[in-house]
């Protein structure tokens, strides 16, 4: 081999000594971050080679080849070069034939780099974009036009938010932005795409991990704390342009990370339309630290969903808050403060919801998220490329810039004609006439009411006034029904607003000035200031103060009684086909006797007129029924099995018997063999008032008794009984499956249950490359109609593993079928280095674990290849459930893997959560000692990133406050600890002392919790487990066994987690315990939190306490 050959080796030697390393580590070549000097030294070694047929057998000379044409992308691509390798050649002195290309870029890119080819969408390999996708970014375009790519990151980061609350990802803004922006074709690569998305999420990270909110020079702070932190970035470092670039960045990052942090201030609602979207019209609700309900019931847990509703359907999740409950009072603090969603019918004020086994417990109202759309004029202002709703009715707006949606039969006139606005027709807005104003104005709008509105007008607040009284408790059309006139309410710094006055109108008159009658039905309210401006105007229903409806169920579920009291005459009337109506008059009420003709409807409407002048007023109720009546999401008869998909919409009415308490009860339990006993259980009393409960509120539940086996074809059986009636539906994880057609390489959707007609959207993934995209599957047609049969394109069959899965966001969900392909196997005796390795060699047979060795590095190497495969399997493909990857149950399996997974993905809240609801674990059980040996490695590998001591400690502080706020048994003082900082007073109290506050502690449990069912799982083991113990901390006993659960688990996990105790010195069925344990747990978070606190750490330091003296 000639010399110029083997100094390719050398010279790779020395380039990754330069960096600490002896062999590739599987990291980006742009993050090399090759040198100027190294490029022209690398230049010149393959020049001397003077063509390359000598070096094609050598990997070496390959991977520099390689290396070569990534950074000579980075450097020196111009837009103007076509998509071609001639430059490179130019630069070299030879060139490579097509056949030449095939040898030389797989072993050096591949075999020595260990990074992935690219492929075409037809399946051929990419090697040019292969490499240049190892690049980075082209420099050389981003210096071109006009600083273009910094207006692009100005956009991106000034709408990161927005995207991300909205469920959508950095990627999927980019290539938004890219489109709109046009930018140069090469930024069209999948791959740049990606690197500007991870561009923009390290900016966010670095404002978030950093506190450069709180710094007044940003980038001189973040220089300080960590000088390498532009390494993380893949333009040149050695080019002054390209580190004035990224300081730009930063400070462009930080200035939207202080806006962020100023909306998080509290309670705010805010309402935005775009043109895109025309007939659609969404909600941003901000939401305080700590919320505080009064409890309507006493659940079973402290452990509730979080939702912001609508007239009592769900139009955003907040996801599950742990509740600190005394006296009925529950105290939350919330993981997610700033949520949007979509509204659907915008007069309708929201409420911030806690629901407990898919019944509403609490609810707080939202102020200021009513919108009187069609009734009032709207004025939206441009913020962000949003319109964000500034005004209703009268109000004024500082902008000049105003886009006005208006009722029906409106007219705009200018009382001041010197004003110098414009006005302009526009497409409508939410289907209704749309104006924009431009300029600095005064505006009449005129109808049946006068609406005075000022644009570049100092604004001295949003919100007017609103309406308050006594509502109607069922949905009713107005959605604002009172009984009885309503008053106005005046927000709390109304002001100015509030001295010019404000009158009640009904129908354009003054209360008081006619007959009481005529007030009454569905009428328009407004509000007047002394000017004669409106302020407010709503259409609301009024019924007289006494009027009261009771539902009576009948003989059969099918027929069944609505009861009218009022002295006052008023009509009546359902208008339902599928119903016999029979109106009979008694003393004291007129009841409407129903009769369902099939099934019974999910409503009836009831039609009330007590003013002939006016339109009645509807108020929706449920039908009269007995027992249980259950409804799909269509508003149909739930069928008896039906999959997770399902569950949107579906819910379960529960009637009392004759109006008298009725108790109910609903079961899950799992199918099967295995955790046969594993179940959730609630009670519910049905009264005067059916009870409604949402099924999509215990999906949760639902998936949790899923997750106990390790398949994905579970099913769950739910059963609802009381009042004698006692059904049973069957709930399946997927409601279809792919099967294929190995002869003709075609894949078929078949339906696992009765009347699921829609197609699926499949993917191909490809099993052991995350980072590559998928490839959609197209559905053969008939006559232009979906057929559902999937023909197999030929990359199957030069490549493998694959699955075939579900698309992200489409309806229908189906199991994933796993998909041999074309992979070559992985000899024997290879070692196994990566997850991608792992992947391929994994056997179900095998006794040792193909994931165990690489998962063992992992734990100690924060810098391991692996994490970037599990981070890209997560954000790619984290809409699935996670059992669908076996790498996620090695992790959950791999207890210093796992600890170390708490900080390469930031203690972040739903990841945290959905690894315990999709898993057999229980967070409190995971060794301390592993938390606090992994944090720090992590600690370490921080610090050799040149990251100051003080920053570390910052950081991996933020990120346990995280894991304080998701799980609140790792508190403050748990969280000192592992940072290495002194505990809270509450920890060092004397042990006598700390009994007799346990007792005192015990006591209010038990008046707090005398109503609520305890949960008994493991009550006697953890009993005699105890009574084994040697130290006691609780030196009373339980007046009744069954409390014994709730009373000694936080003992026993903090003997579990300090190390003194095995979870199976208690417990043999590992997943069927854990499930159960955990409602345990979630019964008095307060109580649990409390103790494990205490005994975890005070067992932790007089452990370290004993060694140090011994050591």
């Amino acid at each position: 081999m000639p010399y110029s050959v083997i100094k390719c080796s050398a010279w790779l030697g020395r380039f990754l000594q330069r960096r600490g390393l002896s062999t590739p580590d599987q990291r980006g070549l742009y993050a090399y971050h090759c040198s100027l000097e190294e490029y022209s030294e690398l230049q010149h070694l393959l020049r001397e080679l003077d063509g390359f047929e000598a070096a094609l057998k050598d990997p070496a000379a390959c991977a520099c080849l390689v290396l070569f044409g990534s950074e000579w992308y980075r450097r020196e691509y111009r837009s103007e070069y076509a998509w071609t390798w001639d430059p490179i050649w130019k630069a070299l002195g030879f060139r490579l034939s097509p056949v030449e290309l095939s040898k030389s870029i797989p072993k050096g890119l591949e075999g020595y780099w260990k990074r992935p080819l690219h492929l075409y969408d037809a399946g051929h390999r990419d090697f040019l974009g292969s490499l240049f996708s190892e690049g980075g970014l082209p420099f050389q375009v981003l210096r071109e036009g006009d600083s273009r790519f910094q207006t692009l990151f100005d956009r991106l980061l000034k709408y990161y938010d927005q995207w991300h609350l909205q469920g959508g990802n950095t990627l999927q803004q980019v290539e938004q932005q890219l489109e709109k922006s046009n930018f140069p074709q090469v930024f069209a690569s999948r791959t740049s795409v990606e690197l500007i998305a991870r561009m923009a999420d390290e900016l966010v990270a670095l404002v978030r991990n950093y506190g450069l909110t709180q710094a007044d020079e940003p980038v001189t702070y973040l220089d300080a704390m960590n000088p390498k932190w532009r390494e993380l970035f893949p333009l040149p470092l050695d080019n002054q342009t390209g580190s004035e670039l990224l300081n730009g960045l930063l400070k462009t990052a930080t200035s939207e990370g202080k806006r962020r942090a100023s909306r998080a201030a509290g309670w705010a609602c805010q309402h935005f339309w775009h043109e895109s979207m025309a007939d659609v019209l969404k909600v941003q609700v901000s939401l305080p630290e700590e919320v505080v309900f009064r409890l309507t019931t006493q659940p079973s847990t402290t452990r509730f969903e979080l939702a912001i509703a609508e007239n009592g359907q769900l139009i955003a999740g907040l996801g599950p808050g742990y509740a600190q409950v005394d006296n009925g009072v529950a105290r939350i603090r919330l993981r997610l403060r700033e949520i949007v969603g979509k509204r659907r019918d915008c007069s309708i004020s929201l409420t911030l919801v806690a629901m407990a086994g898919g019944r509403q417990i609490a609810a707080l109202p939202i102020d200021g998220s009513a919108v009187a759309l069609g009734e009032v004029p709207l004025g939206f202002e441009l913020v962000n490329e949003r319109w964000r709703l500034c005004g209703q009715a009268s109000f004024n707006t500082a902008g000049e810039e105003l886009l006005l949606v208006l009722p029906d039969g409106c007219n705009l006139s200018t009382p001041d004609s010197r004003g110098e606005a414009i006005f302009s027709d526009m497409p409508p807005a939410l289907s209704r006439r749309t104006v924009k104003v431009q300029g600095k104005a005064e505006v009449l709008v005129e109808g049946e009411e006068c609406y005075r509105i000022r644009t570049g007008h100092v604004t001295g607040m949003v919100n007017g006034p609103e309406l308050t009284g006594v509502q109607a408790a069922w949905p009713s059309k107005p959605s604002l029904t009172y009984f009885g006139l309503p008053r106005v309410q005046w927000p709390a710094a109304a002001g100015e607003l509030q001295q010019r006055g404000g009158e009640l109108y009904i129908a354009g008159k003054q209360p008081g000035t006619g007959k009481l009658q005529e007030v009454l039905g569905t009428q328009y309210i407004s509000v007047r200031n002394r000017d004669g401006d409106t302020l407010l105007r709503r259409r609301v229903g009024i019924l007289p103060t006494d009027f009261r409806v009771e539902l009576r169920s009948g003989e059969t579920p099918d027929t069944g009684s609505i009861l009218v009291y009022c002295q006052q005459r008023c009509l009546l009337q359902i208008d339902d086909e599928s119903l016999q109506v029979q109106q009979v008059r008694h003393e004291d009420h007129i009841e409407l006797r129903l009769s369902a003709n099939a099934f019974p409807p999910i409503r009836v409407r009831l039609s009330v007129m007590p003013n002939l002048m006016a339109d009645p007023v509807e108020i929706d109720l449920p039908f009269p029924s007995s027992g249980c009546l259950a409804f799909d999401g269509n508003g149909e008869q739930l069928k008896r099995t039906f999959s997770v998909d399902d569950l949107l919409g579906a819910r379960l009415f529960l009637f009392g018997r004759s109006g008298t308490p009725t108790r109910f009860s609903i079961e899950l339990t799992l199918r099967g063999s295995v955790a046969r006993n594993a179940c959730y259980s609630w009670s519910y009393i049905a009264a005067d008032k059916p009870l409604e409960i949402s099924l999509f509120n215990i999906r949760e539940q639902i998936v949790d008794l899923l997750s106990l086996q390790s398949g994905i074809d579970q099913v769950v059986e739910m059963r609802v009984f009381g009042n004698g009636q006692d059904s049973r539906y069957r709930i399946r994880k997927y409601a279809m499956e792919m099967q294929l057609d190995h002869g003709r390489q075609l894949l078929s959707a078949v339906s696992l249950q009765d009347g699921a007609g829609a197609i699926p959207e499949p993917v191909l993934m490809l099993l052991h490359d995350p980072m590559r995209s998928s490839i959609a599957i197209r559905s053969r047609t008939s006559e232009g109609v979906l057929t559902g049969d999937f023909e197999l394109p030929p990359i199957v069959e030069r490549d493998g593993p694959w699955l075939v899965l579900p698309k992200g966001g489409s309806t229908v969900s189906f199991r994933p079928l796993f998909l041999a392909g074309g992979s070559e196997p992985i000899a024997s005796d290879e070692m196994i280095q990566s997850l991608q390795k792992a992947v391929l060699t994994f056997d179900h047979a095998s006794p040792v674990s193909s994931f165990t060795s690489v998962l063992d590095a992992m734990a100690t190497n924060p810098m391991h290849s692996g994490w970037q495969f599990l981070r890209a399997l997560y954000e790619g493909y984290g809409y699935l459930p996670l059992a669908t990857f076996e790498v996620w149950k090695a992790l959950v399996g791999n207890t210093r893997a796992l600890a170390m997974a708490l900080f390469k993905f930031e203690m972040e809240a739903v990841f945290l959560g959905r690894l315990e609801a999709e898993f057999p674990l229980f967070w409190e059980f995971l060794p301390i000692a592993e938390i606090h040996l992994a944090a720090k490695r992590f600690d370490a590998f921080l610090k050799v990133k040149g990251v100051s001591e003080e920053a570390v400690d910052a950081l991996v502080g933020r990120m346990f406050s995280r894991l304080g706020e998701t799980y609140p048994s790792y508190g403050q003082s748990v969280q000192c600890f592992l940072s290495g900082k002194p505990v809270g007073q509450e920890i060092k109290l004397p042990l006598g002392v700390f009994k007799e506050v346990l007792r005192g502690w015990y006591l209010e449990l038990l008046r707090d919790r005398c109503e609520a069912q305890w949960p008994e799982f493991g009550a006697k083991r953890l009993e005699r487990w105890y009574s084994s113990q040697s130290d006691s901390v609780i030196v009373f006993r339980s007046d009744m066994d069954y409390r014994n659960a709730v009373l000694y688990l936080p003992l026993f996990a903090a003997a579990v987690a300090c190390g003194k105790a095995q979870f199976t010195d208690v417990f043999a069925d590992g997943a069927e315990a854990i499930f159960f344990l955990r409602q345990v747990r979630d019964f008095d978070s307060k109580w649990f939190n409390s103790i494990f606190q205490y005994c975890l750490l005070n067992s932790v330091m007089e452990k370290h306490k004993a060694e140090s003296v011994n050591g």
